[in-house]
């Protein structure tokens, strides 16, 4: 009777350890029959169903290390994969073309690829495979988050991005009189002479605390700070440089370009633009005296 027992108790512990390799085999399995199903759906309608198609190719094209497969496999997933890419193009295309009719109904121009948009200052890039939008202004992002794939919704964000940062009530000459106290401040923190360069990040920050108001420098809070973004600060700069509006009392405010390694480093080096696609990363800001006739 111990005999038998004890058969019955290996028995059953071999007959698991069947299940557990088909069972795995049967995950493995899973693993790329799920994504199979789903590109074969998607192909009833590939325009329609592009991203699908994307998304299917991409879990197709990683199957599990240990799972036999179909000779031509490979093959067949890379034509699944063009073919993908292929109607991606034309929906990006499509929404491009979308975005700009929405946009000349306001009256305002689009330009550039589809992949790259162009609305006067703003870059907008539409990722299909994202399902989102970035959109940015000298390259920093004008939203907190990506904006989603949708027409109106990028619209709402450009118009919104456009007046808070292009459309505000700014006066410029007072603007270049904070940002020479500013770098005074700086100055003082570095124990430098005036016209020494100081890098333009730390000058932008005490810029910052320069423009809040009295309120917050007696009592500083959450409630009473008042934020002057990057991109604002950028904006502002645009325009001083546009309008040669460049002197305060005598002195001249100077940029000093950033060398290469240091221009991808956003604790160093700010870009600032000319325009949607062109700019500097700028290093240094100085002031130097004017001299007077």
């Amino acid at each position: 009777m111990g005999d038998k027992g004890e058969s019955a108790e290996e028995l059953s512990s071999s007959l698991g350890e069947v299940r557990r390799c088909l069972s795995n085999e049967v995950k493995l399995r899973q693993t790329v029959i799920k994504p199979l199903e789903g590109a074969v759906r998607a192909l009833k309608d590939p325009h329609k169903n592009a991203l699908a198609m994307h998304e299917a190719g991409l879990a197709l094209a990683k199957p599990p290390e240990d799972l036999e497969l179909p000779r031509g496999y490979g093959a067949l997933i890379g034509r699944l994969r063009a073919l993908a890419d292929d109607k991606l193009a034309e929906l990006e295309f499509s929404f491009a073309r979308d975005l700009r009719d929405a946009f000349k109904e306001k009256g305002l121009k689009l330009e550039g690829p589809p992949a790259e948009l162009i609305a006067d200052l703003f870059v907008i890039k539409p990722d299909l495979r994202q399902k989102q939008v970035q959109m940015t202004f000298s390259r920093q992002p004008v939203t907190k988050k990506a904006i989603k794939l949708d027409v109106d919704r990028v619209l709402t964000a450009y118009e919104r991005a456009r007046h808070e940062i292009c459309e505000r009530n700014v006066d410029r000459v007072a603007l270049l009189a904070e940002l020479f106290e500013a770098y005074q401040r700086t100055l003082r923190l570095a124990e430098k002479q005036m016209g020494s360069r100081i890098g333009i990040v730390d000058v932008y920050r005490e810029l910052v605390v320069v423009r809040q108001p009295l309120g917050f420098r007696r009592t500083p809070s959450k409630v009473s700070f008042v934020d002057y973004p990057k991109s604002h600060f950028v904006f502002d700069m645009l325009e001083l440089r546009r309008g040669r509006n460049l002197v305060h009392e005598s002195h001249r405010l100077n940029l000093g370009v950033a060398t290469i390694d240091v221009g991808s480093d956003s604790t160093r080096a700010i870009f600032l633009a000319t325009s949607a696609t062109e700019g500097q990363f700028i290093k240094d800001l100085y002031f130097t005296s004017e001299k007077t006739k």
